[in-house]
């Protein structure tokens, strides 16, 4: 809820406005490590504040492949956020739309585009703010900033589980989560053993149940190489 108050305007944030950069850095770990998509494999890695990339950026919306960002947030196609393959996650980057000059801060908290040439994925709010709605995709100069303060976790409909977790314990691998069966149709689609389930108006794309957390992250990891970057354990209860 914090980061759609904070969100709930597109109107344009200049340098040094929008989101803050943190004082210490609360990366998610989860998303640290080499991943690989459409057999090609992303290594993230912390740069340089002030490092600066340009290319061109288009933006995703409507309904998300996930129901959450890579690092867990809540994913609201009108918020001020952004994706990028290799940036920490969360953290803060200044995006300058080099065809008409507008600037912004974005929230930069999931994984992509993973389209050849393109650097960063704007959410359908960060693209009406830069410019970017009506045409799509434009050129860009991206500077990385530095953490991103946390946010809460996404609203799933089961507990992720601890680090000290019960070997004994079921899990099972949530995909996606849709508010059009078709949609989750499609996902489902796309992993053989993929089921879905019905939740809360919500058509829940899932793998599983595994015993152990060890098994279920396994699956998760090959869920995120076939594409579905904010796939999650939850516990089977």
């Amino acid at each position: 809820m914090l980061l759609l108050a904070a969100c709930a305007t597109t109107r344009p944030n200049v340098s040094g406005e929008g989101p803050r950069i943190a004082r210490e850095p609360q990366y998610n770990s989860g998303t640290s490590r080499p991943y690989t998509v459409r057999g090609k494999t992303y290594y993230p890695r912390i740069p340089d504040a002030g490092h600066t990339e340009t290319g061109i950026a288009s933006w995703y919306g409507g309904e998300s492949p996930n129901a959450s960002t890579a690092d867990g947030e809540y994913f609201s196609p009108d918020a001020i956020t952004a994706a990028h393959k290799t940036f920490p996650l969360p953290s803060i980057a200044e995006v300058t739309n080099l065809d008409n000059g507008k600037t912004i801060r974005v929230r930069v908290n999931d994984r992509g585009p993973f389209v050849e040439g393109r650097v960063m994925d704007l959410s359908r709010g960060a693209a009406k703010a830069l410019g970017v709605y009506t045409s799509g995709t434009a050129r860009v100069r991206i500077t990385w900033l530095g953490p991103a303060e946390r946010l809460g976790p996404a609203p799933v409909y089961a507990a992720a589980p601890s680090q000290a977790a019960d070997d004994n314990q079921r899990y099972i691998v949530q995909v996606g989560a849709y508010s059009q069966r078709d949609n989750a149709q499609r996902a489902q689609d796309r992993l053989a053993d993929a089921r879905i389930d019905t939740r809360d108006s919500l058509y829940i794309v899932y793998t599983g149940p595994f015993k152990g957390a060890a098994a279920a992250e396994r699956r998760r990891q090959e869920a995120i190489s076939a594409g579905f970057t904010g796939a999650i354990l939850v516990h089977d209860d």
